[in-house]
């Protein structure tokens, strides 16, 4: 497996949008807020929360005014300008949270902290994007105290999806060039790398239902100069799910308690 599904590095747009939603210039993600609930249903007093692909620290913002705890704020990401963007984004915040949040540079293959490093691990919109997961998994899983959060595509089947972009190229084997992953997992692959982590207590995994259709799509992206690429994406909802092009995307959360 090569490299060229790391897309992130030049992808200075979707930082831009992750920004401006940080500083409050755009409104929250759906699926931060849904996160947020789910958070705020776990969270104690002074407990850490970990964020694995924070991006510009969005997320940040829903849990900040969702949660009514005192809580500190961990936020990681492979993408560097991302980091530099979320430390931009809350560096001279009113908002203790934010303020005092910190952001640093790291790899879900091999995370920068320690066992047991957050008493809330959340990874949303990530390893769908990533060639293999079990390694990711596990590192979360080992830098949680009590709870890892999960946000992927899970279904009843495992579909290896690359998306192509253009310039649309192909290799001598016929593989795409120019692509990223958009992968989607069954329910039993995702059940078997829980069953194989030490010391899980219990675990859930349901559909993402949590969001207002409205808030979903082109509008979300007006402000990018990448517009005519997402006008392929515009999102909808059917049954309860989200279209994004021709692809259903049956997103889905893990919840994992520690024993």
């Amino acid at each position: 497996m090569n490299d060229t599904w790391k897309i992130w590095d030049d992808r200075d747009e979707y930082g831009k949008s992750f920004y401006l939603r940080s500083i409050g210039e755009k409104g929250e993600m759906e699926s931060s807020k849904a996160t947020a609930k789910i958070v705020k249903s776990l969270i104690q007093d002074n407990n850490k929360v970990l964020d694995i692909g924070c991006g510009g620290g969005h997320y940040l913002v829903s849990l900040d005014k969702t949660i009514d705890k005192k809580f500190s704020y961990h936020g990681i990401d492979a993408t560097q300008s991302y980091i530099e963007l979320a430390k931009k984004a809350f560096r001279d915040s009113s908002t203790e949270y934010r303020k005092e949040a910190i952001f640093e540079e790291g790899d879900i293959f091999n995370l920068p902290v320690p066992d047991g490093f957050a008493d809330i691990v959340m990874c949303n919109n990530v390893l769908l994007h990533l060639p293999k997961i079990e390694k990711p998994v596990s590192e979360l899983w080992r830098a949680s105290k009590k709870y890892l959060i999960i946000r992927a595509l899970i279904g009843e089947v495992s579909l290896r999806v690359k998306f192509v972009e253009e310039p649309e190229e192909f290799d001598e084997n016929g593989d795409p060039i120019n692509y990223y992953f958009h992968n989607i997992y069954s329910k039993s692959y995702i059940e078997k790398i829980i069953q194989s982590l030490n010391g899980v207590k219990q675990y859930k995994i349901f559909s993402d239902l949590d969001f207002d259709e409205n808030n979903l799509g082109l509008e979300n992206f007006e402000d990018l100069e990448y517009s005519d690429h997402e006008n392929k994406f515009v999102t909808e909802s059917l049954s309860g799910m989200q279209v994004a092009s021709y692809l259903i995307q049956p997103w889905s959360y893990v919840v994992i308690e520690r024993e």
